[in-house]
């Protein structure tokens, strides 16, 4: 008999986004090859989706780099303190943070949805947590304390932060 002890569960039936969430005041239908931002910013790939927002891999045809195009849906548009937030913790000097680049908002046909353009980034902790506890190699005890002291410093100093329900979203 195999070893069931290698099992590695999956949820297939979640791993997209719900398709009603595309409607009026939702989510905005994004197609590879799509451009932004007056042809600024081209979509090559999805990265992701959370409860506010679709996340696409882009090409900043100006500066000619990779980014993070995040579209957030068009009922959290005007509230969202996304960007802001970001603002503040890179002004505060706060490492390990994803990079504000560009905001501007998009009018499409589910209204009108603040982009928020990141930095590229590399996996989520969650998914750098689970390579570590499908394999052999612990994670370095200084890599997990200085991200905690960063945190707990920040939070020590502006009385708070921000974890987003989405596993390994920190802010």
């Amino acid at each position: 008999m195999d070893n069931l002890s290698l099992f590695v569960p999956s949820n297939l039936l979640h791993t997209q986004e719900r398709m009603a969430r595309y409607r009026l005041g939702g989510f905005h239908p994004v197609t590879l090859g799509d451009t932004f931002n007056a042809g600024r910013y081209k979509v090559h790939h999805k990265l992701g989706h959370g409860g506010f927002s679709t996340v696409w891999l882009a090409r900043d045809q100006l500066h000619r780099r990779w980014v993070s195009l995040k579209i957030v849906a068009a009922n959290d548009s005007a509230s969202s303190r996304e960007m802001p937030l970001l603002r503040k913790l890179e002004s505060a000097g706060v490492k390990h943070i994803v990079k504000p680049l560009d905001s501007f908002v998009h009018q499409g046909p589910n209204g009108k949805h603040l982009c928020l353009v990141l930095e590229l980034l590399g996996p989520t902790i969650d998914f750098v947590m689970s390579d570590y506890r499908d394999g052999d190699e612990p994670l370095e005890p200084e890599t997990i304390l200085r991200i905690t002291r960063q945190l707990l410093q920040y939070q020590r100093r502006k009385r708070g932060f921000h974890c987003s329900r989405a596993p390994g979203i920190v802010a």
